[in-house]
């Protein structure tokens, strides 16, 4: 018996820690009412060192990807001349931001190999109290700058989907957002009609040539509008990722009776896809099997036309009335990751992730961090969008020196479609062939630079090392060598390196100094008059080179130093 539980305790092991290689790990950081950030501390440094708090806490369980909430309710979190700055972080309508809170958002995400999207809220503008906090400001909320575009729906207000003018209106938006931000994505929310009793007879009677029925109208006024927000988009950022995330339930399956995307309010998210105008979808399916998980999703994936279908889940059910066990949002995650045709998973929202207070909070965090995220994902390819192949890094040579390797190697060439290198990947090896797909092989997840450093025991270590590309592709491995160092000596010259400069000295005349790469390529010739040298390398990249110092006499010294 004991030897029967030993044997099911580590295939459970072994099932818990397999993961996919590229997955979509995101969350929902919300702005609104500052629930996750800033949660009314006004303060810039302290609102900095707590958004940063959260990234690390987030990074250090594997996510790879953040919604960023930069517009809530005609207030929005970048520089804008058409719509205020959120009073939930600037703590005051009247005022501007302190600081330019997207870009450094932005910033911070990338310093942490984090992708950042921005995330939209087209149409809710809140009630009149909400839209009154700006009235000081000196941009306007769309509700006092735009009435003629507001209808006014159980006492809140939101711009008319069937008005061109409110088109045309928050196309002029977003441009701003996209043209002076580098967020990755974008990721529309509440890109729907409130309810079918919405109060547009007006707009109805006035933009609908084609007589259409009222359902089928209001779904062609948003699918309009994604369709010239992805062409206006794509034009200033062909790389952007245009994203939404539609109401859980796209069209009801037998058996269920939830609320739909497509008919309770008019949001047919799937043909953003099949029209080519939406590169992902993050259903928000914040229910259990008791109201079809497993089927809706099923549903997502065959209508979404094989692009990115990432599943939003509700941790927050651990803590509200619903009170889920832990499990419940772990088993989807299993579900998710065996259900062909998804991407990833996006939480809701980024406090029911990080909050160590609540103690399922806490238990699903470490569930994260230490099994299911417990080794890094690269971000899925949208191979719908092309599918590239960068080359493999060249001239890789490893060393080991007083316990540690350094690892470096040469940057490809671009592939016929130029296109640029994002990072490096490194791997234990064999020394000829290497399991990519096996996350513990991994040693360097995202490498930036040429060179990596692996602090090992063992001086029998080989490695490989792999290119990724911009659009997440990943090269055949290149594997490494030893350093060949039989030749280097020092003859006449004393040699060292230090503060970004190489110093050589001796009681010789020297006639030239000559600076190789690791693979023989000359950088530079210098002649040299009298016994020392000094050569500046501080503008050359991380790496291993190779200097050859010629003296007047014949003799010979070849060095070696990493900068």
């Amino acid at each position: 018996m004991r030897k029967i539980f030993f044997i099911i305790a580590l295939i459970y092991c072994i099932t818990a820690i397999a993961q996919p290689k590229h997955e979509v790990r995101a969350v929902w950081l919300t702005t609104n009412s500052g629930l996750d950030w800033p949660k009314s501390k006004y303060d810039v440094e302290t609102q900095k060192e707590n958004l940063c708090e959260i990234l690390d806490k987030l990074v250090a369980a594997n996510f790879n990807t953040i919604i960023f909430q930069a517009q809530v309710k005609g207030d929005v979190l970048w520089e804008s001349t058409m719509q205020p700055a959120m009073s939930s972080v600037t703590g005051n309508g009247a005022k501007g931001m302190s600081y330019d809170v997207s870009e450094f958002v932005i910033d911070e995400c990338h310093k942490r190999n984090l992708e950042c999207h921005a995330w939209i809220v087209p149409y809710r503008i809140g009630t009149s109290s909400e839209a009154n906090r700006y009235k000081n400001n000196a941009v306007k909320h769309p509700y006092k700058s735009h009435p003629e575009l507001c209808v006014n729906y159980n006492g809140a207000y939101y711009l008319d989907p069937g008005l061109p003018e409110t088109r045309e209106y928050l196309l002029n938006v977003y441009r701003e957002l996209i043209t002076n931000y580098d967020y990755d994505g974008v990721n529309f929310d509440y890109t729907r009609y409130p309810g079918s009793d919405f109060d547009d007879a007006d707009s109805y009677a006035t933009y609908n040539p084609e007589g259409l029925p009222k359902d089928d109208w209001r779904r062609q006024n948003i699918n309009t509008f994604i369709a010239e927000f992805y062409e206006m988009a794509k034009d200033i950022n062909p790389d952007i990722k245009v994203g939404a995330a539609p109401i859980g339930t796209y069209k009801n399956v037998s058996g269920y009776g939830n609320m739909t995307a497509y008919g309770s309010v008019y949001q047919d998210a799937c043909q953003w896809m099949q029209s080519g105008n939406h590169d992902l979808l993050i259903p928000q399916m914040y229910w259990n099997e008791s109201y079809g998980f497993s089927p809706n999703m099923s549903t997502w994936v065959t209508n979404c036309a094989g692009r990115q279908l990432i599943i939003g889940l509700a941790p927050y059910k651990m803590i509200d009335s619903n009170n889920w066990e832990t499990t419940v949002v772990t088993d989807q995650i299993e579900k998710i990751r065996a259900k062909n045709g998804t991407s990833g998973v996006c939480f809701f929202r980024t406090d029911h992730v990080i909050d160590e207070s609540e103690p399922k909070i806490a238990a699903l965090y470490e569930a994260l961090k230490d099994n299911y995220f417990k080794y890094p994902a690269h971000i899925v390819p949208m191979d719908y969008n092309g599918i590239t192949q960068p080359n493999a890094p060249i001239n890789v040579i490893h060393e080991y020196y007083n316990g540690e390797y350094t690892i470096t190697w040469e940057t490809p060439e671009l592939d016929i479609n130029e296109t640029p290198i994002k990072y490096y990947s490194v791997y234990l090896s064999d020394g000829s062939s290497v399991d990519l797909d096996n996350p513990q092989n991994v040693i360097g997840h995202i490498v930036k630079e040429t060179t990596f450093s692996y602090p090992s025991t063992n001086p029998n270590l080989r490695f490989a090392v792999t290119t990724f590309d911009k659009n997440y592709y990943e090269s055949s491995p290149a594997y490494s060598s030893i350093a060949n160092v039989d030749d280097i000596n020092t003859h006449d010259n004393i040699f060292y390196y230090a503060n970004g400069s190489i110093h050589i000295s001796g009681s010789n005349e020297i006639d030239f100094v000559e600076i190789y790469t690791i693979s023989g390529y000359k950088l530079i010739q210098t002649k040299i008059s009298g016994p020392s040298a000094t050569i500046d390398c501080e503008n050359f990249p991380m790496g291993v080179y190779i200097v050859r110092t010629i003296n007047k006499n014949g003799n010979k010294s070849v060095n070696k130093f990493i900068r």
